[in-house]
């Protein structure tokens, strides 16, 4: 629950942009001014971007630290981030506040999210992801509801506030992220060999080798499904962003 829960109010809020740029426009701008219209889109493009950008640097830090510090670091990180937007005065703040402090905190805090249900789940992971991952839609498709009901009601600053407690949620269900106690053979293995390796333990740095480790890349099959995936995802987040900014340009 707490991973689905991730999945929702982080990409529910994401893939809700579109009202949030509406109310962005009303609040910084006019939707008469191309400029305006530009650097508006451009926050929630830099918020989405920003958090697939950081899921490698999040995914290291979740190797070295584990998954609750890492979870709970990056949703008080989001709170902060999201909270610190609803006191702004202009649409630049906003390039730093939401489009990097609250996305960089949103992918530290969902990284783990899916790392951890490796350690409880192996059997049935594949259907474990899809249940968890169905929180985004779920989040997805109620969302611009509320979203809508609140800018319409008490403005766009207080309904970053009010996301902000999906953001508090999240950071307690972090704290649920309790790995495994590994069993007697896995600890016997990390212990064979004195102490060796105590200076890399998982409370230490990792060297550079075992975290920034390559030689996947040799792997064929995994090179060319690394780079096509982005390359079949360039264009999937444009409608999220421009899709409402069209709709207003050709109804008004």
């Amino acid at each position: 629950l707490a991973a689905m829960w991730c999945n929702g109010s982080v990409f529910g809020i994401q893939n809700a942009c579109g009202v949030l740029f509406v109310a962005m426009l009303k609040t910084f701008g006019s939707k008469d001014d191309d400029k305006m219209v530009f650097k508006t889109a451009w926050v929630s493009s830099l918020s989405m971007g920003m958090i697939f950008f950081c899921c490698p640097i999040a995914s290291v830090f979740t190797d070295m630290f584990g998954c609750r510090k890492t979870a709970v670091v990056g949703a008080a990180v989001g709170f902060v981030g999201l909270m610190s937007s609803s006191f702004v005065s202009s649409i630049e703040p906003l390039y730093l506040t939401y489009g990097v402090i609250f996305a960089c905190g949103c992918s530290f805090a969902y990284q783990p999210s899916l790392v951890i249900l490796g350690h409880y789940f192996k059997k049935r992971l594949g259907l474990v992801n899809g249940i968890v991952t169905a929180g985004s839609s779920i989040f997805t498709i109620l969302l611009p509801f509320l979203l809508r009901l609140l800018t319409d009601s008490v403005g766009l600053f207080y309904t970053l506030r009010v996301l902000c407690i999906f953001m508090f949620v999240l950071f307690l269900a972090s704290f649920t992220y309790r790995p495994l106690v590994p069993n007697a053979k896995d600890k016997e293995s990390g212990t064979k060999g004195g102490n060796r390796f105590s200076l890399f333990s998982r409370r230490k740095f990792s060297p550079p080798k075992k975290v920034f480790n390559f030689a996947i890349f040799k792997v064929t099959a995994y090179a060319v499904w690394a780079a096509g995936i982005p390359l079949a995802l360039f264009g999937y987040f444009v409608p999220y962003v421009h899709l409402v900014s069209m709709l207003l340009w050709l109804c008004w």
